[in-house]
């Protein structure tokens, strides 16, 4: 039987592989017996259109072209489908496609839709918009609201360090209160985390006991202590040994209700969704991915392999 894939592109995104070498994912596909069609996003939510639209018609992949919100925007598309994700990277910070080591290159990409690893993960909810990696409110949040967008397309991640300081400098928490799971706690929070996926930013893990497949988000909240107290908490996390802090409450949960006050703004896979109170929670067995054959990382110690045709020699489905 032929498979379909459906190319979606983000031509905003930052570094993105130059068009030439796009167009060797359909063309390799294609030689391979697959159709492709390809498109060029013009727009906020397009991403998700397109691919709830691949999913409608019984696509076997979308492939995000682009970084982790445009990879966002396809998940919300496909969830809870028999369509698959796959990435070529590109963006900020390419979270996901650092977590899975999805290769750079779209005809190794290509290649791997056909010789890869089809799994079944989890998603998180955050309210109703659809996470893969994390959500997060407190003073990450913030700096993600108030980034701007020239900023973030110039200097990459380096403009989300610089303003995640400066806000660190005159952020001084909120309270909060925390129900998850029938028990509730209060906290001058600082920042809170519900980790699907373990890597942050692709620079340290935060949940970094989270299992993609476990039926549970990691949920990692830091009490607002001043500078010192941040200080040690972040040495704590570098050290993976933050969840043992008493100013650190790290729990593994399955739905979880969240308000501050003042509200605040809450990000998913790097996009605001919402504000505070807000209501997240595990969606259990929601989306297939395609990550390479062998990659066995605590992260998806749980993750099922889905069943798939198996390619002859030449890579032929």
């Amino acid at each position: 039987m032929t498979k379909r894939a459906r190319l979606i592109v983000n031509p905003t995104s930052r570094t993105l592989p130059p068009r030439d070498r796009l167009a060797v994912l359909p063309a390799w596909l294609r030689l391979h017996g697959w159709t492709v069609d390809s498109f060029r996003t013009t727009g906020p939510e397009q991403a998700t259109e397109l691919a709830r639209e691949a999913a409608t018609l019984g696509y076997d992949v979308v492939i995000a072209a682009g970084g982790d919100g445009t990879v966002n925007e396809v998940v919300n598309g496909i969830a809870r489908t028999g369509t698959a994700l796959a990435v070529i990277p590109g963006g900020t910070a390419n979270v996901w496609a650092r977590e899975i080591q999805t290769p750079a290159h779209p005809g190794d990409v290509a290649a791997l839709l056909v010789r890869g690893e089809r799994r079944r993960l989890d998603l998180g909810l955050a309210g109703e918009r659809y996470f893969l990696l994390m959500a997060s409110l407190g003073v990450d949040s913030v700096t993600v609201a108030a980034m701007p967008s020239p900023a973030k397309q110039r200097f990459g991640r380096h403009a989300y360090l610089g303003r995640g300081l400066r806000e660190l400098l005159h952020y001084r928490g909120v309270t909060a209160r925390i129900t998850a799971d029938g028990t509730t706690w209060e906290m001058p929070l600082l920042m809170l985390l519900l980790g699907n996926t373990r890597s942050y930013g692709g620079v340290v893990a935060i949940s970094h006991q989270a299992d993609a497949a476990d039926g549970l988000l990691d949920l990692v909240a830091y009490r607002a202590a001043g500078l010192f107290g941040f200080t040690g908490q972040m040495l704590g996390t570098f050290a993976a040994k933050h969840h043992l802090l008493p100013g650190t409450l790290y729990r593994r949960v399955r739905s979880v209700t969240i308000s501050t006050d003042p509200p605040l703004p809450v990000q998913a896979d790097g996009e605001i969704v919402g504000m505070t109170p807000m209501t997240f929670r595990i969606v259990p067995a929601a989306l297939d991915v395609i990550i390479p054959v062998g990659l066995n990382l605590p992260v998806f110690a749980s993750a099922p392999l889905v069943a798939g045709p198996t390619p002859d020699a030449e890579g032929r489905v």
